[in-house]
């Protein structure tokens, strides 16, 4: 007997290979999940027993959402947790406790691989039956990104404090291993840029739904009082956010709006590029020249 996997169904499945304790059948009838019992066993006719998925596997999971994941400080927590010895599991959901934004980005992860594993089985299943197979890849369903943050115009007044507290944040992380003077020096040198033109500045902000500041972007006219370039004066993303996206988007976002009010000429320089940010500005057609970047947005 046949059956249509709907969209509940395969959600239900991919609950149920979790459960280790109890073990479920797919009801062909329903269709719909079952509880394994005396009286209800797998026949390959009316009741299929589901793909099998074990401990093992949970693990081979998490490994590989962790090694996919670019928020440093959850990464190197999650790692421990997986090669801690002893209660991996438990250890794995404590620590992602304390990153809920890439706890929430797991729930997603280990749903969707969860719902691809489930249609590869009833793919197979409907290779036996001489079927067409199904679309293994579940669609997207959320922009967790737009789900997690809200971006809005930046705003000096209310946003001054809170972006020169993630640029002493940045500072500190680049003057790590030195002495606290470098450190120092590396905040001066950044606010001073930052501050060059305040009055004129743009740019967006990030923040997170509880409105905690995740990050910003920065730019303005340079020289003064010409609209042909700018000086792109900070990018910065809260430790804890880093790694999710929020740097791209507000990058993006930053370049869009530059290109809309008619500058060609967009300009980095003097300041500390992260080997992460540098491949960022590849791909978005920077060049360097010396020490600094800088891309045409006119050009072909």
């Amino acid at each position: 007997m046949t059956f249509e996997l709907t969209d509940a169904l395969a959600e239900s499945i991919a609950k149920a290979l979790e459960n280790q304790d109890k073990k479920f059948l797919v009801d062909a009838q329903g269709p719909e999940l079952v509880e394994e019992s005396q009286d209800v066993r797998g026949d390959e006719e009316r009741y299929y027993e589901l793909p099998p998925w074990d401990s093992a596997d949970g693990f081979s999971l998490m490994e590989e959402f962790v090694n996919g994941l670019h928020s440093p400080l959850a990464y190197t927590d999650l790692q421990e947790a997986l090669h801690s010895g002893k209660g991996v599991f438990r250890g794995f959901k404590d620590v992602l406790k304390r990153y809920p934004l890439v706890e929430r980005r797991w729930h997603y992860f280990k749903s969707r691989a969860l719902l691809t594993y489930a249609v590869g089985w009833y793919n197979s299943l409907r290779e036996s039956w001489g079927l067409e197979k199904l679309d293994s890849e579940p669609e997207e369903t959320e922009d967790l990104l737009q789900d997690d943050f809200t971006f809005s115009e930046w705003n000096l007044n209310e946003d001054r404090q809170s972006a020169l507290a993630l640029l002493e944040e940045a500072a500190k992380d680049v003057g790590d291993g030195f002495s606290k003077g470098v450190a120092d020096a590396f905040c001066e040198l950044w606010r001073i840029q930052f501050e060059w033109n305040s009055q004129a500045q743009k740019g967006f902000v990030c923040k997170t739904f509880d409105g905690d500041f995740a990050g910003c972007v920065l730019w303005s006219p340079c020289p003064k009082n010409t609209s042909a370039s700018v000086l792109l004066e900070g990018l910065f993303v809260q430790k804890n956010c880093r790694g999710l996206g929020i740097a791209r988007e507000l990058f993006d976002r930053a370049l869009c709006s530059i290109k809309a009010s008619g500058a060609q000429w967009v300009i980095i320089a003097n300041t500390f590029i992260p080997d992460l940010m540098q491949g960022m500005l590849n791909r978005s057609g920077f060049k360097k020249i010396g020490s600094a970047w800088i891309a045409d947005l006119l050009g072909d």
